[in-house]
């Protein structure tokens, strides 16, 4: 690495920079300095310096240097391509402007802002960059980042583009949703200038300038609004979450989850995916009362045995949360250590509040709930049947897939109970002699945990059922969002095996692997004439399906089995958390509507 000279006459690039605000005891060659040294890695001790004043009001340095690199297509040390770059700092009523050529190194510069060895530099407010910046009406470019969590049925990301963008949001599925950059009209413009925002990262961009004249006079003018207008907006967006700077107004959580570590590519072995798997197959939480609005306070119980209470206190810097934990009533000491560990890790947990805030993805946002319900709950009694149970089998890791039916878990429920003869405008009634045929397709790529074929009404019925079990069995239980949030994720990704022959495609893939799939066919029984359930295989299931030619009189089901939900309390409240669930299910109502399916939820009416 070596210092090159500087022709400011040569000088014309894109104009991206990354905005501070700036100590006024700070001085500024020695800052700019500081930032050579820290892109450089101290390779340029003696680096040479170019300045000079801007105006009355402010002030360049600019710093070139040349790097030596192996280009991507080789191995080969001894090749080495050169490339040529330029620091240029602009301070000007108290900020400074910050422009790298090496796209590489922008992140280090902003991730020292206050913390590191730029500590004489403060990141601009995201409320003061949206409220100078940001012209909703005028939108021309937006990005969207979903806090909807890893895993859900909507898009983790979105790009928008078009004349006013913000006024193509739906205020019921892009609610979940926060920008995270945006490009915009100037409201300050006389013209169409247009000015790019990413608040996250303190960047603005312009676009590219013929000269340095242009360039110093776009970023004076950057500088210029800022010093000139102390607006401030949280949410530039009225429809989209955003994030929020400190913990004021959270208040009563009502419901805490973790993402699923399913979600995980099976490549992710990573610690943090065998922590969640962990906390969710071995472990029970529940919220309770707290002394503070604000805190979370979680009992823990593991195998039916009280194991504590811990109380955790969420702590904003940054927009980043953190949790300081204290520890109350510890019952079983290393069962309670192992569970406090999921704090560690703010980005795994999600949990709401009736505030309307929500922790999502290591942040704390800001929704407004709107004003939707749900009409498409159908109501089933499981009868003793265990709804904490999910599946067969001592150990949750480990189901006994060949004793479906035998037990009081849910998956026995859905083989012995369920019904698929029903119309939508008449009620969901279990059965004791289930008719049809039933695979299990539970495992690794599945299309559903259960998928089931009846002839009703001169239809082909077919349901694809995803079964999750209730976090909890009290006959006084609430709603609880994150019991639903992950099943319903799960039963929308796989809304394109709607389509009968698609789903036939993707059964005789998963027969190649696995083609001992409990599978069972109901036969009439000559003795007494009613029908039960005998054991069948894939191979003659997918056949069944090969079979049924006719798709115009083919329905299919997309349903979720989640006994959590209680139909007494749900139709009697008027909560936050009914809002939120609400949501969350219209929405994967829409998605599967659109393809022309049914969406069921089955809760309990017991």
């Amino acid at each position: 690495m070596s210092s090159i000279d500087i022709d400011i006459s040569l000088v014309s690039p894109y104009l991206s920079v990354i905005i501070g605000v700036v100590s006024q005891t700070t001085k500024y060659d020695t800052l700019h300095k500081k930032i050579l040294k820290l892109i450089t890695i101290n390779d340029l001790e003696n680096a040479k310096i170019s300045s000079d004043l801007i105006g009355e009001s402010g002030e360049y340095y600019i710093s070139g240097y040349s790097v030596e690199r192996i280009p991507g297509w080789s191995k080969i040390s001894p090749i080495k391509d050169i490339e040529n770059n330029i620091l240029i700092t602009i301070f000007a009523y108290g900020y400074v402007a910050i422009f790298i050529s090496d796209k590489s190194r922008k992140e280090d510069i902003r991730d020292n802002f206050s913390v590191g060895v730029l500590k004489e530099i403060s990141p601009i407010p995201i409320p003061e960059l949206n409220g100078n910046f940001i012209n909703e009406d005028k939108i021309r470019m937006l990005w969207l980042s979903g806090i909807h969590g890893r895993g859900n049925f909507k898009a983790d990301t979105k790009v928008l583009s078009g004349d006013s963008v913000a006024d193509t949001l739906d205020p019921l599925l892009d609610q979940s949703y926060m920008m995270s950059a945006v490009r915009t009209e100037l409201w300050q413009a006389s013209t169409k200038k247009t000015i790019g925002i990413n608040p996250f990262k303190s960047s603005v961009w312009r676009g590219p300038c013929s000269d340095w004249a242009t360039f110093e006079s776009r970023v004076i003018e950057i500088l210029n609004i800022l010093h000139s207008n102390k607006s401030n907006v949280d949410n530039p967006i009225s429809i989209l979450s955003y994030p929020v700077s400190d913990c004021k107004g959270l208040q009563d959580a009502y419901d805490f989850s973790l993402v699923d570590y399913e979600f995980f590519s099976d490549n992710e072995k990573s610690n943090k995916r065998r922590l969640i798997e962990r906390i969710l197959t071995e472990f029970q939480f529940e919220i309770v009362p707290s002394a503070l609005p604000e805190d979370i306070s979680l009992k823990i119980s593991k195998n039916s045995q009280e194991v504590g209470t811990i109380k955790a206190r969420p702590i904003i810097k940054n927009y980043k949360v953190s949790f300081e934990t204290t520890d109350s009533d510890i019952k079983i000491k290393t069962s309670y250590d192992s569970f406090k560990k999921v704090f560690d890790h703010p980005e795994i947990i999600k949990c709401w509040f009736e505030s309307g805030h929500a922790i999502v993805n290591g942040m704390i946002f800001k929704t407004g709930y709107r004003d939707v319900s749900f009409s498409g709950y159908t109501w089933a009694d499981y009868e003793n049947y265990n709804i904490l149970k999910e599946k067969p089998g001592k150990d949750p890791k480990k189901p006994e897939l060949d004793k479906i039916g035998q037990e009081k878990s849910l998956f026995c429920w859905v083989k012995n109970r369920w019904n698929g003869k029903w119309d939508e405008n008449t009620p969901f009634n279990t059965t004791e002699n289930p008719t049809g045929w039933l695979l299990c397709d539970d495992g690794a790529g599945e299309k559903a945990d259960f998928i089931h074929y009846v002839h009703h009404n001169n239809e082909h019925v077919i349901s694809l059922i995803h079964v999750k079990a209730a976090k909890d069995s009290s006959p006084n239980r609430k709603i609880s969002v994150g019991a639903h949030d992950i099943v319903l994720s799960q039963s929308v990704k796989n809304i394109r095996s709607c389509d009968r022959k698609k789903l036939v495609e993707d059964l005789k893939i998963r027969e190649k692997t696995n083609s001992n799939k409990m599978c069972w066919e109901s036969k009439t029984d000559n003795l007494n004439g009613k029908e039960s359930y005998q054991q069948t295989t894939m191979s003659e299931f997918i056949k069944k399906m090969e079979s049924l030619k006719d798709n115009g009189s083919v329905r299919t089901r997309v349903v979720v089995v989640q006994p959590h939900t209680r139909k007494s309390y749900y139709t009697s409240t008027l909560s936050n958390t009914k809002k939120q669930l609400d949501v969350l299910l219209v929405s994967a109502e829409n998605a599967v509507n659109a393809l022309g399916c049914e969406f069921h939820i089955i809760g309990s009416d017991t």
